[in-house]
């Protein structure tokens, strides 16, 4: 796989990048939605995306990206607890803040 390949690839909308996989196994984790963590955790040892040329970084895995193949069901349990993380860090008078705002980027 080329470069241009590989980029068109990590940018479909069935892929994400590990930080917001960890964040979301960690989220999951605390809410006890054990059998769902589990998948993720099978998606970050299975899914990786390989890397063109590994030129950068080989155990860098900020820069590293899975293919998500969850259930629309599991998609949507997710979305709603980055929806009530996002309104439940808003400020006293409903407005955002900068962690309601990364809760909501973790849902688009």
């Amino acid at each position: 796989m080329n470069a241009e390949e590989y980029k068109n690839l990590i940018n479909q909308k069935d892929v994400l990048d590990h930080t917001t996989l960890n964040v979301t196994l960690k989220e999951l984790v605390f809410k006890q939605k054990l059998e769902l963590a589990e998948n993720l955790k099978r998606i970050l040892v299975n899914n990786k995306i390989a890397k063109p040329d590994q030129q950068s970084k080989p155990f860098d895995t900020s820069s590293t990206y899975y293919k998500i193949d969850l259930c629309s069901d599991d998609i949507e349990v997710i979305i709603d607890i980055f929806f009530d993380l996002e309104v439940s860090y808003g400020d006293e008078r409903g407005n955002t803040t900068p962690t309601a705002s990364f809760y909501a980027s973790l849902v688009n």
